[in-house]
């Protein structure tokens, strides 16, 4: 009776005493960076993700042993078939996980997890992108369910994004400076515009020969707004303005280096390189501005900076590179090293 009637008490006075440290984001026992030696190293591998027990922290022996008291368990969720990646620009993660049906919820700064799962009367199906606007909203595109859904900051769903005509199977969702919201219709070989209010705004690309999409997948945007669109079945990815007009095309159908077999997710970094998925391949490689590579990076395997049909790509503002390695069941997570950064 004494355990049971002291037991929140204890457990809230061990929560507080107990100080977290953020996620440590390096693997201290692996040093991995490419391009190789005696090139100057411009990405650095720093750590794999698996599931909740890589972001919870440890507990000590007093706190296990209460725990236990209280029937609780800090096992948390794995990764099954992480799928897209996005950030709120300050420290949560989340995590489309297309195997178990869920949106991993990973605060790196509190080490705190969850899991969304429901959209109002709805069951996520099959969350195959996520995106955050600057109010940290949570966007989520479930091509099965064929709807995209928005949650706030803390969770809690809101409504659905609803275009013109329903759609047929949303994917990649992208959010611009101006908090508008680009989703990808697979099967409509199009994109649809959401206001920062979320009211429907119209379709992109301009409808002009030679534009058109054949099956894209994933969206981004640089720090200009131009817009970036892989464009699957064309194995390249276009590049348009803000509005709508397309400015360049970036790779081409091939197994080699610059070529695409499976592109997927696209970002960003700080210094607009464009970094782009390719799940056949089982690599990302990255481009500059005029489209030229710079560097490739990964092959088949499981070892870090080794890829199992990856897809999805995020990018923050401190250029962490968060890496969907699907059939790996991880995340995996790089730095990009400036020129003349300290190593």
């Amino acid at each position: 009776m004494l355990v049971k009637t002291f037991l929140p008490l204890l457990l809230l006075l061990l929560s507080a005493c107990a100080a977290v440290e953020p996620l440590t984001l390096r693997d201290p026992k692996i040093n991995l960076a490419w391009p190789y030696p005696p090139n100057e190293p411009r990405i650095r591998f720093l750590r794999s993700i698996n599931g909740a027990e890589d972001i919870s922290p440890p507990h000590g022996k007093i706190r296990e042993y209460f725990d236990f008291l209280a029937g609780e368990s800090e096992q948390g969720m794995k990764l099954e078939l992480p799928f897209a990646i996005a950030g709120d620009g300050q420290s949560v993660i989340y995590i489309a996980d297309t195997g178990a049906g869920v949106v991993h919820r990973y605060d790196l700064k509190s080490r705190e997890v969850g899991y969304l799962y429901l959209a109002g009367d709805d069951v996520l199906s099959s969350p195959v992108g996520v995106a955050v606007d600057s109010g940290r909203n949570l966007y989520v595109s479930d091509s099965l369910n064929g709807k995209v859904y928005k949650y706030d900051k803390n969770g809690k769903y809101l409504k659905e994004l609803n275009p013109e005509k329903p759609f047929l199977r949303p994917a990649g969702i992208a959010v611009n400076s101006r908090d508008e919201k680009y989703v990808v219709d697979v099967l409509a070989h199009k994109l649809y515009i959401f206001d920062k209010d979320d009211h429907f705004k119209g379709d992109f690309p301009r409808e002009i020969q030679g534009q058109q999409l054949s099956y894209p997948s994933n969206v981004a945007f640089d720090s200009s707004d131009n817009v970036y669109v892989t464009d699957a079945m064309n194995f390249t990815i276009k590049r348009f303005s803000p509005d709508g007009v397309l400015t360049g095309k970036i790779g081409d159908i091939g197994d080699a280096p610059g070529s695409f077999a499976r592109p997927k997710g696209i970002a960003l970094d700080g210094e607009n390189h464009l970094y782009a998925i390719d799940a056949a391949l089982d690599n990302f490689q990255i481009f500059n501005g005029d489209g030229k590579l710079l560097l490739l990076v990964g092959k088949n395997g499981w070892r870090p900076g080794e890829f199992y049909l990856p897809s999805g790509i995020y990018i923050d503002k401190q250029d962490h590179i968060f890496i969907a390695d699907t059939y790996n069941s991880r995340i995996q997570v790089f730095q990009f090293l400036r020129e003349g950064a300290k190593q």
